[in-house]
């Protein structure tokens, strides 16, 4: 597990960008939106600090200019993946700390087959809803097709594809020698 802490700089980023996603999908910050009214300021609040920090952690090793932040234009469906580096994809998926060991390792059904479509890299993390949580953790990493091939379904408000073992998932530090490849 790497543990990441974000700069007020980039957490004020975080929330105009949450704000903005809400706004683009129709919600307004507070009941939600959507079908299973999650399109929240604080719900994409995690999503977004968790994409930052993994920009902030790929930055330690490789140069900036080979990291591709795709989530920072959203509304661009042709872009493959949360960010991509030398051609890989890398799919962000956040959850609130207390969220984690209820719901680990999660991925809707059509989700993952995209992933696993793209050949995705799937980075698994936790972060606050809010401005005050500056920690982000990035608790590890698997290929999609691995969730796809070792996952089973669950249904918690939706559908998933739940990698259960925690054996299964990968150490942030062996990411670094996979992208280098």
């Amino acid at each position: 597990m790497v543990r990441v802490k974000l700069f007020p700089k980039e957490l004020r980023w975080c929330q105009e960008h949450a704000e903005k996603i809400v706004e683009y999908y129709g919600g307004h910050g507070t009941t939600g939106s959507g079908s299973y009214n999650h399109n929240k300021i604080s719900s994409n609040m995690v999503g977004v600090k968790s994409e930052v920090a993994m920009k902030v952690w790929l930055k330690r090793s490789f140069n900036e200019k080979d990291i591709q932040c795709n989530f920072e234009d959203f509304t661009n469906k042709k872009l493959k993946g949360d960010l991509n580096i030398f051609g890989q994809s890398l799919e962000v998926k956040g959850l609130r700390p207390h969220q984690w060991e209820k719901f680990k390792r999660m991925i809707p059904p059509r989700q993952l087959n995209a992933y696993v479509r793209d050949n995705a890299i799937v980075i698994w993390t936790t972060a606050e809803g809010n401005m005050t949580g500056k920690a982000v953790q990035l608790k590890g990493w698997n290929y999609a097709h691995e969730v796809k091939d070792s996952g089973v379904f669950v249904r918690t408000i939706c559908d998933n594809i739940w990698l259960e073992k925690d054996s299964d998932m990968r150490e942030m530090s062996e990411l670094i020698e996979v992208l280098n490849r």
